[in-house]
């Protein structure tokens, strides 16, 4: 697999999951830019086969709707859907779909399952994908503060690491951080801290990379966050996520 990177950030949210090689299928995951912005950017448009929406805030799904008008099967949960319906009528495309948590959806080449996650929106969920042709599998989990999931026989995340505990102190301290915005962060991101909690309550002997995503531009520490999920999980290939970059998801080294 490859994953491309649109965008990563509170600017906007979008990703590429392409599997099979040059020719394979692809998902979208989140679509939290203009249209356009996304259309030009995707390597293979006409390979993708659908999107995956994890909530309606707009840094991740400004362009679900108009993603869905074009063809493409996409998929949020009810609550995400009825969120974002409003501000586009009250007409929806056939192809947004309601996806029910825990519950499998056969998308082209992938089989894909929602699962709750926890985030100050109306339904928000990860998801977990995998690619049946070679049974690699992948979790895609952000904007979420805790995982009450464990996910057996993973070999790829894809997952928020917004900020550490530390600079949220330290910036409390300095008067740089109001104290409700300190809390909703803490009720609704994902910290350092909490990740390495997520990835030590998971069975990791099938990951072989981990990608970290939406790094909060003024409270995240990219050097840092790499080595500690290295460190605690032995996995060498942990990358930062950087907008415009791809990179090689492979189950050997060759």
């Amino acid at each position: 697999m490859d994953l491309q990177v649109i965008a990563t950030g509170s600017a906007g949210n979008c990703y590429v999951l392409r599997a099979g090689g040059a020719h394979g299928q692809s998902l979208l995951l989140d679509a939290g830019l203009p249209i356009a912005q996304i259309i030009r950017a995707v390597k293979g448009w006409d390979r993708i086969v659908g999107c995956l929406i994890t909530h309606e805030h707009q840094d991740h799904a400004k362009s679900a709707v108009e993603i869905a008008r074009r063809g493409i099967w996409t998929y949020a949960t009810k609550g995400t859907i009825e969120a974002i319906n409003p501000a586009n009528g009250p007409l929806k495309p056939a192809q947004l779909r309601s996806a029910k948590c825990l519950q499998s959806i056969t998308i082209g080449d992938f089989t894909v399952i929602a699962f709750q996650t926890e985030h100050d929106a109306a339904e928000p969920c990860g998801w977990l994908i995998r690619y049946d042709p070679t049974d690699e599998t992948v979790v895609y989990a952000t904007d979420t503060y805790y995982l009450r999931h464990t996910f057996p026989g993973v070999h790829y995340w894809i997952v928020e690491c917004n900020h550490t505990d530390t600079i949220l102190q330290q910036q409390l301290e300095n008067g740089d951080l109001d104290a409700a915005l300190r809390t909703r962060l803490v009720k609704s991101h994902m910290s350092l801290r909490r990740l390495c909690d997520a990835l030590e309550a998971n069975d990791l002997t099938e990951t072989r990379a981990i990608i970290l995503v939406h790094l909060s531009d003024e409270r995240s520490d990219e050097k840092a966050m790499v080595e500690a999920v290295k460190e605690v999980t032995g996995i060498d290939d942990v990358w930062a996520a950087e907008a415009g970059e791809t990179y090689q998801l492979r189950l050997t080294p060759f």
